[in-house]
């Protein structure tokens, strides 16, 4: 199915600072949101079973987006640069300077069209506003260099509908062996890819690789958004009368 597109809020920004800044900060979003996607899921299905629906835990969910929220940015040469793939040095630039970008998922999961006939505004609310808060988790974008979307992004792409696949079942979402699985397999995978890179002379791309890892592996970044991850979860389990055990293993 065609992907389904969305406007950027009017009054969203655009994230300034250093490229390497803008990895961190968009490899960070990325981690949360693929835990954001796995409980609010959770939660969806647990309600539509609750209705008497005969629906399984990952049945409805796709590898790859189904909707996007904004759309990239072609600029001209006399404005914005090409992105230099062979110069590590790129990391130093301005996140907003390249001439290519796109707006690249956080996620990267999708949702069947038979999700949506399950949930419509006129049946259960709950299940109507869960639906519509995945689609948007789903379709959340930042800008970036095209030429990391279609690289080390998409490193982390392949890699969230392997895990969903995996990870969407009746327990717990929000579980540090989870986590701990989800760092392990993105950072053999991006290292993999910061190798090939390497290998092929494009420095730039694989200094971009490397920074993406470096979030990955730093276990103070990584603490902070799962202490996020996990304040979302609780208090998203209160305000729907959800038994946060459901959703959060203590260990």
């Amino acid at each position: 199915m065609p992907r389904i597109m969305s406007d950027p809020s009017p009054t969203g920004v655009v994230l300034a600072g250093t490229l390497r800044q803008a990895i961190r900060g968009h490899m960070a979003e990325r981690l949360r949101h693929f835990f954001l996607f796995l409980y609010l899921h959770r939660i969806l299905i647990a309600r539509l079973r609750a209705l008497g629906r005969a629906v399984n835990w990952g049945g409805f969910v796709r590898a790859t987006a189904t909707h996007q929220i904004d759309s990239g940015m072609r600029g001209d040469l006399d404005t914005y640069e090409r992105f230099a793939k062979l110069d590590a040095g790129v990391l130093d630039m301005p996140a907003t300077a390249f001439r290519n970008m796109d707006a690249a998922h956080y996620c990267n999961l999708g949702l069947a069209p038979e999700l949506a006939a399950l949930c419509p505004e006129s049946g259960d609310r709950l299940a109507f506003l869960l639906h519509e808060q995945l689609k948007a988790v789903c379709g959340n974008t930042r800008q970036m260099p095209q030429r990391l979307n279609i690289g080390p992004d998409r490193v982390i792409d392949r890699l969230h509908g392997v895990l969903a696949a995996e990870m969407l079942d009746d327990a717990p979402p929000i579980d540090s062996a989870r986590l701990g699985r989800y760092r392990t397999e993105a950072l053999a995978r991006m290292r993999a890819y910061w190798e090939g890179q390497s290998l092929l002379g494009n420095a730039g791309v694989a200094a971009c690789a490397e920074a993406y890892a470096g979030l990955l592996a730093d276990d103070g970044a990584v603490a902070d958004v799962w202490t996020t991850v996990m304040g979302n979860a609780w208090a998203d389990a209160e305000a729907l009368g959800v038994d946060p055990a459901t959703l959060i293993r203590r260990a």
